[in-house]
């Protein structure tokens, strides 16, 4: 009886372990565009001469704010979970944080050219762009939107729909709802989809190291692992085709000092410490057992993080 009992525990336990698994959504971030933000003046100047978008001035705008909130809530309905644009700015150190050059955790000098600005967004698996244009029509108020979405870790491209345009005497979150209607549903629908396939087939990310020159060794060095010989590169790209979801990436090294391999597929999560189960970043990958392996050949990794799928490793003395 005991033993009968303990085997319908498990199966309940197995049962509602399996959907709290199938009920995992996506972690959405909902952003202005950039093109809009450029296009109606709320952008600045970096330090290369570009316009980029000014996404805190962008939230000054309260139309602007009101169509992400209500765009945000609509998401959430389909049970997204939601990580808002104010309070991560918020949450930012300064801006010249962001551009900063890698060093190696001792100092040394890293022998790259300058890290491309970093996104914004950290900890969002898919962005969720929107395009509202807001103008007076007659004694009514029109919508014109486009929306669309891509993946933070592969930068692909989802789902989009528009531009389509609405009016009415209501609210801007009236507005906005009613010009989504006919769209949300399929929107939302192929999101969930994509993050299924992203659960079976593991999220795509970047890997990019960079040596500096107070490395102990170049890409090119031998070592030896489990009595066999190769490159340091050989090493790294076999570490990650181990662990990698069934063993995919793309690329390898480019120079003995540069190494860059893309199409990494990464389990969605993964074992942290005392043993607990997170979400995993490039940078969280990594660190599940990479930067442990090359401490035994007396280097150390400096991890620099862009978004959740890419991440720059730098490979210094230890």
């Amino acid at each position: 009886m005991m033993k009968k009992t303990f085997l319908v525990f498990c199966l309940l336990a197995s049962f509602i372990c399996m959907r709290a698994q199938n009920k995992m959504k996506p972690k959405v971030m909902v952003v202005p565009e950039e093109a809009y933000c450029i296009n109606t003046g709320l952008n600045k100047t970096d330090g290369q001469g570009n316009i980029v978008p000014d996404y805190q001035a962008a939230l000054c705008d309260d139309n602007l704010l009101d169509v992400i909130n209500t765009f945000e809530n609509l998401m959430a309905g389909y049970g997204f979970e939601l990580t808002n644009l104010k309070e991560t700015l918020n949450s930012l150190a300064e801006e010249e944080s962001l551009d900063a050059v890698l060093k190696a955790k001792d100092g040394g000098l890293v022998v790259e050219d300058d890290l491309d600005k970093v996104s914004r967004i950290a900890g969002a698996d898919i962005l969720v762009k929107i395009s509202p244009k807001i103008s007076n029509y007659g004694p009514e108020r029109m919508l014109e939107l486009r929306v669309s979405s891509i993946d933070c870790a592969s930068k692909k491209a989802l789902q989009s729909f528009g531009p389509i345009a609405k009016t009415s005497a209501g609210s801007v979150s009236m507005l906005l709802k009613a010009a989504v209607t006919d769209n949300i549903e399929t929107f939302a629908g192929g999101l969930s989809r994509h993050f299924e396939t992203m659960r079976a087939k593991g999220r795509e990310g970047t890997l990019v190291i960079k040596i500096a020159n107070t490395c102990p060794l170049n890409l090119e060095s031998d070592v030896e692992y489990n009595g066999e010989r190769g490159e340091l590169a050989d090493l790294i790209a076999m570490w990650v085709e181990d662990n990698a979801v069934g063993g995919a990436y793309t690329g390898g090294k480019t120079s003995p000092v540069s190494m860059k391999l893309e199409q990494v597929r990464i389990p969605l999560q993964g074992k942290a410490s005392f043993g607990r189960v997170k979400a995993l970043s490039m940078e969280d990958f990594v660190k599940t057992g990479l930067t442990n392996l090359l401490s035994n050949y007396g280097i150390s990794v400096s991890t620099h993080a862009v978004g959740i799928g890419k991440v720059y490793l730098t490979l210094g003395k230890l």
